[in-house]
């Protein structure tokens, strides 16, 4: 036992940056030391915790998530001008529709932002998420696109989301348990969009059907009578 006073959990993840719970889950997992009380309480040794932050000089937090996602913006609209431009349906959208999915996109990743940064709206800004998937999937239906080809569209823009989020974790520094979370939410929340657009675009071919259907139909029914 060290002769240094030894400090409580709560200074020690102050000292830190991080939650209790996560400096909990690195003791579990052997970063760093520390020492139990006969009343079972872990305390800590100020020298370790030094000697932790010297060999980790920075813990990343949600901010650090964050500005990664907010530097992918850069990224979208070289994809809108060079990978979607390229296909041949991004040619039949005017200036205004093209601009529509660009606020969709900007929209997407704004929100993907307040998801992870503000858990107790969670549940109202994964409804808005499905609702952009869907307003993508709609409008790209209308457009006569495929589905595949709508598909396509939404996941190169949902590459650099992810590879964000990879790059951080591949990197040396330490990652707070809220941002190992968050990191996960992303892929999940992305996931909501797709599966609303998907949704969508084959409710308007549904409708489709159904309305050639009606069109149709009394024409058969007079014929029909007629014989």
């Amino acid at each position: 036992m060290p002769e240094e006073p030894l400090i409580s959990i709560s200074e020690a993840s102050q000292m830190l940056g991080v939650s209790e719970v996560t400096l909990r889950q690195w003791t579990d997992e052997g970063k760093i030391k520390a020492f139990i009380t006969p009343g079972g309480h872990r305390r800590y040794s100020r020298a370790e915790l030094k000697k932790f932050l010297g060999s980790h000089p920075k813990v990343l937090g949600i901010k650090d998530l964050v500005a990664k996602l907010e530097e992918t913006a850069q990224q979208h609209r070289e994809i809108a001008r060079a990978s979607l431009k390229n296909a041949l349906w991004y040619h039949k959208l005017n200036a205004e529709a093209q601009e529509h999915l660009a606020e969709l996109g900007r929209r997407l990743l704004s929100l993907i932002i307040k998801y992870i940064t503000e858990p107790s709206k969670r549940e109202e800004v994964v409804q808005l998420i499905r609702d952009i998937g869907h307003e993508h999937g709609e409008m790209l239906a209308k457009l006569e696109l495929p589905l595949t080809d709508s598909v396509e569209a939404f996941l190169l823009h949902r590459s650099p989301i992810l590879n964000a989020t990879t790059q951080l974790m591949k990197r040396r520094e330490i990652l707070t348990g809220r941002v190992v979370e968050a990191i996960s939410l992303v892929a999940q929340v992305l996931d909501e969009a797709l599966v609303a657009l998907v949704a969508a675009h084959q409710q308007h071919a549904v409708r489709l059907r159904e309305e050639e259907w009606k069109e149709e139909t009394p024409g058969d029914i007079s014929d029909a009578l007629a014989l």
